[in-house]
């Protein structure tokens, strides 16, 4: 299985989440992706790439600063077939840690996400 495609995509993801650029973001998420998660009062957060991009342009002003170390975790990959597989990842986005599963589809040979499931808990 082609592992090296998924560690490529997610070097570019944790690259992007950590620098706030919208533009490796989107270039690793697929153009039909949703990001989903928690909103306020707990309920279901679903982002289209285009709103996810946004938010991740929202926060690029404190990218890079000091106080907030870079951390960036690959937990597992699983192939779930041929051209579809699972990450389980750790990565600190200013002062949360976050844990996503992203699903990877690989289409035309490049693999990309086409969903993100999230979870933030306070960074200590």
């Amino acid at each position: 299985m082609d592992t090296n495609g998924i560690k490529e995509a997610l070097k570019l993801y944790f690259d992007g989440s950590f620098e706030g650029s919208g533009e490796k973001i989107a270039t690793v998420f697929n153009s039909a992706a949703h990001v989903y998660g928690h909103g306020e009062g707990g309920a279901l957060r679903d982002m289209d790439i285009d709103s996810f991009v946004k938010l991740v342009e929202s926060g690029s002003s404190d990218k890079n600063r000091p106080a907030y170390p870079r951390h960036d975790e690959t937990l597992s990959i699983e192939f779930t077939g041929e051209n579809t597989a699972i990450a389980r990842v750790k990565i600190r986005v200013v002062n949360t840690m976050y844990t996503d599963i992203l699903s990877f589809i690989r289409l035309d040979g490049q693999w990309t996400i086409i969903s993100k499931l999230y979870s933030g808990v306070p960074a200590e």
